[in-house]
Parts: C-alpha cells; structure tokens; sequence
C-alpha cells in the first residue's frame, strides 16, 4: 500500500470508527476523484440522514462509552449504517426515529419509516416509497428484538405506532402530517432541504466524536434562522485528558475528508489545558448552513457510575492521532489576535 493510500485509510478511520479492513476496503475501491468519505447520492437519502442526526442530537436520555452509542458508521452513496454500541442504545434510537403519535394526532419520529429487513446482526429501515435507508448494526438479531420490545415499554398508554399498525403503507395521519410541514413550497421547508447536506455530512462523520477528541456526551438542536439551516451542537470533555474539542473543527475542515465548510468565528481560551469554553462557528460559502459548535471541558456528572467513566477514559484517543489546527491558528483565521 503507498505511503498516500496508507494515510488514506488512517484519516477514514478518524472520520468514521471504522476498523482497518474496513475503512482500507473503501479505499481501495475508490474511483479516481472520488471523496474518500462519500456523500449521500440522492436528495431523499441527504433529507433522511439529515432527520436522523437531528433525532440523535435532540433525545438524549442515557450515557454509554460512546456520546451517541454509536461506535462506527459506515457510508457509501447508496445509504449509511451506525454500529450501534448496546440494546439499551438501539432501543433509544428505534424510540426516536420511528414514527407515531398521541391524542392529539401530532406525529413523532420520521414519517413513512419502517423496518423493512432483518439479518443476522442488523437491520434495514426505509422510508416507504422513497429510496432512503438506515443500515442499524452490531448487535444480534435476537437483541434487536428485546431492543424492540425495550422501545416499546418506553411508550405510554393511547400511543399509535405506526410503524406497527401500518408497517407496509402510509397511515393517512403521516402523510397528512407530511403535507402539512415538509410542504416543498413553503420557504423554511426548501430551505432544510437545501442545507440538508450539513446533517448528512455530520452523520457520515460520526466517528470524530471520539476519535480525535476526548468527548463523552453530545446533544443538541435545530436552532432559529430565516435562509440558513442553523445547527448547534454541545459536547462535553474530559478536562486535562485527552486531545482537545477544536480537533473536531480543525477535523470538518479538512479540504479532502472534511466538509465544505469555514470558520466564521472562534471564542474560547487558547490553552488547551484550561478548562474553559470553547465555541466555534463555521458556514458555508453559498450561506446554506451555519454550524455551532459549543464545547465545553468538564468533569463528568456525579449520576455517571463510575466504571462507566473507567469505560470512557479507555477509549479516548491518542493525541498524536491527528494534527490539527491550534486554537490560535484557528482564531487567527477570523481574523482575531489571540495570546498564547
């Protein structure tokens, strides 16, 4: 393997939690010119992506060893699977993303989306009509199952599932709903669609969370913005351990493995020992998108048991793994003076 395609396959790993078979794999059947960590090939599978990332970020109730227990993702054009890390994980994603409602008919979880195959160790899930997937791996089909049934237990009483009552077709509540707030002509839907390659990009990229920085939770939200899709995303690190949280901006801006993205403004002390906040602020250059990252370096929450924590610190990179922009450096490109 040359010197260049060797790199290549390290920075993947980086990008995604691939192990090295794998993420060599898609190196090696790469066409000429092609990025190394593809994007979504069809608007409907961006949009899909897009929500689950969204779903990810938004209900956030349990900590593992991994800030969204998702231990790898696996991305080529056709579609994206997440190694999910535990049932008690796979249970909390199936609970976001699929889709039902209460009393008052309002719709929660990705409208049309449905399990529509189960293997050995994963499952399929696809929104109905539609050619958008979700690989969901790494665990049995018999855990996937009691995950399902842990879902379940979540639910109150009155609660419609859709995606049981109805696993072959709409219900007409979903696409009522469809109709009502992914309304194509209406300006804010168009403009999610437009940014939606941000989500996509950020999912495909998952793995950063815990390859080049030493973060153990993460959460977040849609935030307010009139022609862009503004996303924020808090997370917090270990103090004192561990490469810092600019990794992962220094990381999304990478030409080749990154996205097409640049830092707008950067607040936070440049010490990367100190244990303040950091907040960094990147967009595109067409003005689609604009991405927050707040960060924060912190003990861990006293409700985190502490051979969880054991578990955490474990697998927290090495530093050496990734040579990113400084702090500084990266003050410096909005143009600010900062001291070392």
């Amino acid at each position: 393997m040359s010197p260049s395609k060797l790199e290549a396959v390290q920075l993947r790993r980086l990008y995604t939690g691939e192990v090295w078979q794998q993420a060599r794999r898609h190196i090696d059947q790469l066409p000429a010119g092609a990025p190394p960590v593809p994007a979504a090939g069809t608007p409907a599978q961006e949009w899909l992506e897009a929500r689950v990332l969204l779903g990810l970020l938004e209900h956030r109730n349990v900590y593992t060893r991994y800030p969204f227990g998702v231990t790898a993702v696996h991305p080529d054009p056709t579609g994206v699977t997440l190694r999910v890390e535990s049932e008690q994980r796979a249970a909390e994603i199936l609970f976001n993303l699929l889709p039902a409602s209460g009393s008052n008919g309002e719709v929660w979880g990705v409208p049309g989306l449905r399990i529509t195959r189960r293997l050995a160790t994963r499952i399929e899930l696809r929104v109905l009509g539609q050619p958008a997937r979700l690989w969901l791996t790494g665990l049995p089909s018999t855990v996937w199952r009691s995950a399902e049934k842990l879902m379940l237990e979540m639910w109150l009483d009155g609660v419609q599932l859709y995606w049981r009552s109805s696993p072959r077709a709409w219900t007409d509540a979903e696409r009522a709903h469809q109709a009502r707030w992914d309304d194509e002509d209406d300006h804010f839907v168009r403009v999610q669609r437009r940014g939606a390659w941000l989500g996509s990009g950020l999912l495909r990229r998952l793995g950063l969370l815990h390859t080049v920085a030493n973060t153990f939770f993460v959460d977040g939200y849609r935030g307010s913005a009139f022609d862009t899709v503004r996303l924020i995303l808090r997370s917090s690190h270990v103090l004192d351990l561990g490469p810092g949280p600019h990794h992962i901006a220094s990381a999304l801006l990478d030409p080749v493995f990154g996205l097409p993205l640049h830092l707008k403004r950067f607040r936070g002390d440049t010490d990367e020992s100190y244990g303040s906040d950091q907040h960094f602020v990147l967009a595109d250059p067409q003005k689609t998108v604009l991405l927050e990252l707040r960060t924060t370096r912190e003990r861990p929450p006293s409700r985190l048991p502490s051979e969880l924590w054991e578990r955490i610190l474990r697998r927290l990179p090495d530093k050496e793994l990734f040579a990113p922009l400084t702090p500084s450096t990266l003050a410096g490109m909005c143009g600010l003076e900062v001291k070392e």
